[in-house]
């Protein structure tokens, strides 16, 4: 892309990320080029036939609509795969036995990156894992903190964030950014010495080490980037964490970069050393939370789209609204639809997905949606429901759409965007002003907190 080209798009960009979700944003976009201007029509390179389709669909006029800001002569776009890339690259390898696999083998393989594999072995010849890297991890308000870090560590490891520590549940991404951060400094320079391993790992290797009286030093501290996961197994080994402190001071001590996980942050693992906990929060210290609704909706567009297969919006919204504990149990739900799909041959289609994720739902979940809370609450609250969604606003109306915005994001998941819609196309802010609100009086306002629990039981009754 010539750089004109590439400034026209760069600027089209810009009014797409105001406009769209961080989450499509990325999913969607992030790889599109401005190929050619040619008269009234702009001719767009995406990655695959899939995301043509997909973009084509949902963000074509969003789209025109940012180019036409830049150059008022564009009329049309045109959307195109590069021709070059298809014919050059290597077609893929077909594994039938990896469509066959067994679901909870699929899931455990994805679990645990380094299964069949000890790091310590692998020292000195890192392996990159090609299935965890950032441009295949999808942002949200949830982890945009922590992936900026972790792009910033890859790029300057030992400069900047040193050492990183992150936190969250268990399924959230913590593993996916450890990766993703070993293959992008690898990449950058093969020659770093990168050792990626987990506390078990380190504890297991120093014990093994006294067993056998090794010298334990030389495993770790000659690396330039050490990442480990899962440190709240640490606690309350003391010989573990006096070793680990004097291996965490060696390498930080010449800048080599150190980047630990867990799941919960420093000031809350027991039985941790004060002088680990200090250290530990000496750089950053960020955190990864479940994925809101929107994020886990673009998180299965993606998985689909990365295997060729086509999700339609309601199936993705369905499983994105039933399944918001991590990531894996979400990933592992769409695995399990598509295996389904492949078995009997039929559709992916949303009784399809009802059928299979049965075992998350209740059937009384399944009706659920804006208009069941809109229509709960306005007869809770004895007004009508042209009243609830429209602009009155006295307080008798407000307090009880303010309500509805509450349950509908708790409840269902859903966007300020799509709640907005829900309720005749408000402006998203006012949803987000109207659910903070809730939240806080809820937590102060025993009356306000006994009408949300009466009004979810109106949901399932």
């Amino acid at each position: 892309m010539d750089n004109k080209l590439q400034t026209v798009w760069g600027s089209v960009l810009g009014e797409l990320e105001i406009v769209l979700s961080q989450a499509n944003f990325q999913t969607w976009l992030k790889g599109t080029e401005l190929a050619k201007l040619d008269g009234n029509k702009a001719i767009i390179f995406v990655p695959n036939i899939f995301t043509r389709q997909w973009i084509q669909d949902k963000y074509h006029q969003e789209i025109l609509n940012a180019i036409r800001k830049v150059d008022t002569n564009i009329s049309n776009v045109e959307y195109t795969t590069k021709k070059t890339s298809v014919e050059t690259a290597p077609k893929p390898k077909t594994d039938d036995n990896s469509i066959r696999m067994p679901i909870n083998k699929a899931r455990e393989k994805y679990s645990n990156p380094n299964s069949g594999q000890s790091s310590i072995e692998s020292y000195g010849e890192f392996r990159p894992n090609e299935k965890y890297k950032f441009n295949n991890f999808i942002t949200g308000s949830s982890n945009k903190l922590a992936f900026s870090a972790a792009q910033l560590v890859s790029e300057k490891p030992g400069e900047m964030y040193n050492p990183l520590f992150l936190y969250g549940p268990a399924g959230v991404g913590k593993t996916h950014l450890l990766w993703a951060i070993s293959n992008e400094i690898h990449a950058r320079d093969p020659k770093m010495k990168i050792l990626y391993s987990t506390s078990e790992e380190f504890i297991n290797t120093f014990l093994s080490a006294i067993r056998k009286g090794e010298k334990f030093t030389n495993k770790y501290r000659v690396a330039d980037v050490l990442l480990i996961d899962d440190m709240q197994f640490i606690a309350g080994k003391e010989r573990t964490q006096e070793e680990f402190f004097h291996t965490f001071n060696a390498l930080h001590q010449y800048n080599k970069q150190i980047v630990l996980c867990s799941d919960r942050p420093p000031k809350e693992i027991p039985t941790l050393e004060e002088r680990l906990r200090s250290r530990f929060e000496w750089g950053m210290v960020a955190d990864i939370q479940p994925p809101d609704f929107e994020t886990r909706v673009a998180i299965l567009m993606n998985k689909a789209n990365s295997h060729s297969i086509e999700l339609n919006m309601d199936v993705a919204e369905f499983v994105a609204t039933h399944i918001d504990n991590n990531i894996r149990e979400l990933e592992g739900a769409l695995t399990k639809i598509i295996a389904q799909s492949r078995l009997h041959g039929e559709p992916i289609d949303l009784s399809l997905a009802q059928e299979v994720l049965g075992m998350y739902i209740q059937k009384s979940q399944v009706k659920v949606n804006a208009k069941t809370v809109l229509e709960k609450t306005a007869a809770y609250y004895e007004i009508s429901y042209n009243d609830i969604t429209g602009t009155k606003r006295s307080r008798d109306i407000v307090v009880p759409r303010q309500v509805a915005m509450f349950i509908m994001r708790e409840e269902l998941s859903l966007s300020f965007p799509r709640i907005a819609k829900s309720l005749g196309g408000k402006d998203h802010t006012t949803i987000m002003h109207g659910v903070k609100k809730i939240k806080t009086q809820s937590a102060n306002d025993s009356v306000m907190s006994q009408d949300i629990q009466s009004i979810k039981k109106l949901l399932v009754g």
